[in-house]
């Protein structure tokens, strides 16, 4: 079925030539799904979060320039003042003009329109008095309404996530809140990403309190995984996912019981690989098959943590590293765009971004490879030509933005340009609670909303803006390796 949907996209992306009309760029609006998690079981479906008004709304075709009020949050700037059916046409005193843009494909991807333009007004709001005036239409009638949304937070700096005080303030609340859900087990989350992003935040903080939160977290993650080939469930995501978060654990503390966990996962890897040089949701040789086969965003998830395993001492398979660029570079566009498997080199459109932030993450930690810079180099590049994509990544878009992010910063000016376009992403994603929400958007695949809406977003959230500090390996990546070493030495 995946495989039918990734070829329907490619098709999709190839119409890029065509130019939607202004009542067509909304595609594949999902407001009844539901989840059972948290206060966003209260909603009733899959609806966009206005921020920190307590609102979240419907986009409508028929009506391009408003938004419909689909739930109210009660004990929120907007409870008793703003009506489910309500209409929002206007924001900061600003009638809503632009038409939403909300399409998947070329000429459909971003969010411009009453979106940002909302964005743009509560942020202009909680810079100065904390008070966002709204223009309502109810039964017909346009009025006025002014919300309390506060100033605590301010506005995002043009340099954010570095020397922004929203940043520091987000941090503040959300590592906290993380490190407070963490299971029994050391773990947050049946899905390995949450786990994996949960824990690379709370390690990229550098702060005491969360080493145990982290330590535990790790020592989960190592019980879980061994060098035996077991073919059940996706193991794909857990070996690679759970290979990088060690091995970062381990180039930030130097516990040397990591090593032997490491070398276990580098077996796992080896035996796992895919003849063609990649890896698939499952390990090769699977009896009865092998799901899609090799497919991109994993075999560089396999790559980052080899990359890495390699910066810990561990002697990996330089032969089988190379059989893995190999295969991403087959899946490579000469716009620097990397596609679903390791076909694809001649299209020259694009899609969702998330598969190319890790090819760019894995080119850069290994540039001392001749070759694998400009690879680096040109899969950031692209991030940053094309950065509307930001949270419609396939399969899991929360996985996807991360690795967008991490990718994008291997070329400064591609990280800015992706972080400025996608400034309204973490306005109106924040809640009055201090977390965030996985809003609603362009992919078929709502499980992470499902399963955890607001864990996956804040953990998404707070480890992209964690690049604050720069502690983690991944958070490095925008000189060549050579460079860096001159810098250390002198």
């Amino acid at each position: 079925m995946h495989q039918i949907i990734h070829t329907l996209l490619i098709v999709v992306i190839g119409h890029f030539g065509s130019t939607p009309s202004a009542t067509s760029m909304i595609d594949q609006p999902k407001w009844d799904v539901k989840t059972s998690v948290g206060p966003d079981a209260l909603t009733g479906g899959w609806f966009i979060n206005l921020g920190r008004t307590g609102i979240r709304v419907r986009l409508l075709e028929e009506r391009p320039t408003e938004f419909e009020v689909a739930y109210v949050f009660d004990k929120t700037p907007a409870a008793r003042r703003i009506k489910i059916g309500d209409r929002i046409i206007g924001a900061g005193g600003t009638r809503f003009e632009t038409p939403h843009k909300f399409g998947y494909g070329v000429g459909k991807f971003g969010y411009d329109g009453p979106m940002k333009d909302f964005s743009a007004a509560l942020e202009a709001a909680q810079a100065d008095d904390g008070r966002l005036n709204l223009t309502i239409l109810r039964a017909g009638e346009t009025r006025p309404e002014t919300l309390r949304v506060g100033n605590r937070y301010r506005d995002f700096s043009a340099t954010y996530p570095y020397d922004c005080r929203k940043t520091n303030r987000i941090l503040a609340d959300t590592l906290p809140w993380l490190a407070a859900r963490q299971r029994e087990n050391g773990l947050w989350s049946d899905r390995p990403h949450l786990n994996a992003f949960t824990t690379l935040a709370l390690l990229a903080s550098g702060q005491p309190e969360f080493r145990p939160v982290v330590e535990k977290a790790i020592r989960a993650m190592a019980a879980r995984t061994t060098e035996e080939i077991e073919y059940q469930g996706l193991d794909g995501w857990k070996y690679t996912l759970y290979g990088i978060c060690l091995a970062e654990y381990y180039l930030a503390t130097k516990q040397a019981w990591v090593i032997p966990e490491l070398e276990e996962i580098d077996r796992w890897l080896r035996k796992a690989q895919i003849a063609d040089g990649g890896w698939g949701h499952r390990p090769a040789n699977r009896p009865g098959g092998n799901g899609y086969g090799s497919i991109n965003i994993l075999t560089m998830q396999a790559k980052m943590a080899w990359a890495l395993m390699r910066e810990c001492g561990i002697e990996i398979d330089e032969a089988r590293f190379k059989a893995a660029h190999d295969f991403v570079a087959r899946g490579t566009g000469d716009n620097g765009y990397v596609w679903y498997k390791d076909g694809g080199r001649e299209n020259p459109g694009y899609a969702d971004m998330g598969r190319t932030g890790a090819a760019a993450m894995a080119h850069a930690l290994a540039d001392e490879e001749p070759g694998y810079r400009e690879y680096a180099n040109a899969t950031a590049g692209c991030i940053g030509e094309h950065p509307d994509t930001f949270s419609d990544t396939h399969g899991s878009p929360i996985l996807g933005m991360v690795w967008t992010a991490f990718g994008a910063a291997a070329d400064p000016a591609a990280f800015r340009s992706l972080m400025d376009e996608n400034r309204w992403w973490f306005s109106l994603a924040h809640c009055t609670d201090g977390t965030f929400y996985y809003q609603m958007n362009r992919d078929n695949n709502p499980q992470d909303y499902t399963a955890a809406p607001r864990l996956s977003a804040t953990a998404a959230t707070a480890l992209i803006l964690s690049m604050r500090d720069r502690r983690l390996r991944m958070m490095n990546l925008e000189a060549p390796k050579a460079e860096r070493a001159g810098e250390s030495d002198s």
